[in-house]
């Protein structure tokens, strides 16, 4: 049961030799340093993360309008009528393993499934995204009293690195989707 509720992940099991970067290292590398320059900043106090109107309730509002842009990406994608779009893509082709009769079978993506797969993951993404800065918001202070003062800035900062991780890996993949509809989409096989 669990497996199915997880196949919108299954964006980030698409093998291709450029993609890991996309999907693992730009993030990562963002998240580092996005969080650092936060708890620099953080000391000066110039900047707040939890409170009303901070950087995390500011995200929320940001990301709280994506899940419904994305599915209706979704759905434009699924029902295009273009040809092109159903062809597999141009070598090396991606690939994701799928199971059929109860057998794993690797098969390389066409535009359609590709784009599906990423639009599906964008949705899943920002629902975590938001459910992750509404439990944020919610639970910093209690947590905050409950655990020793001298861990709050390595929680803190965990919880951070976790959550801008998030963030822009689902902007990254959101950029790359948006150049995939707006131009790649439509340019002839290479």
């Amino acid at each position: 049961m669990f497996r199915h509720l997880l196949r919108p992940l299954s964006y980030l099991s698409i093998e291709h030799k450029q993609k890991w970067i996309v999907d693992w290292v730009y993030p990562l590398v963002l998240a580092a340093l996005s969080t650092g320059l936060l708890f620099y900043l953080k000391k000066f106090g110039t900047v707040t993360l939890y409170a009303d109107g901070a950087l995390i309730a500011k995200i929320l509002g940001f990301v709280q309008g994506l899940p419904g842009f994305y599915i209706a990406a979704l759905a434009a994608i699924a029902t295009f009528n273009k040809m092109d779009i159903d062809k597999t893509m141009p070598k090396p082709a991606p690939k994701l393993d799928i199971v059929v009769q109860g057998q794993i079978v690797p098969i390389e993506l066409t535009r359609r499934r590709f784009l599906c797969s990423m639009f599906a993951f964008l949705t899943a993404e920002s629902l975590i995204l938001i459910v992750l800065a509404i439990f944020g918001q919610a639970i910093y202070l209690p947590t905050k009293a409950i655990i020793p003062e001298n861990y709050h800035t390595l929680v803190s900062a965990s919880y951070m690195l976790i959550f801008l991780f998030v963030f822009w890996q689902m902007l990254i993949t959101s950029f790359w989707g948006l150049f995939y509809l707006g131009d790649r989409l439509h340019q002839p096989d290479q």
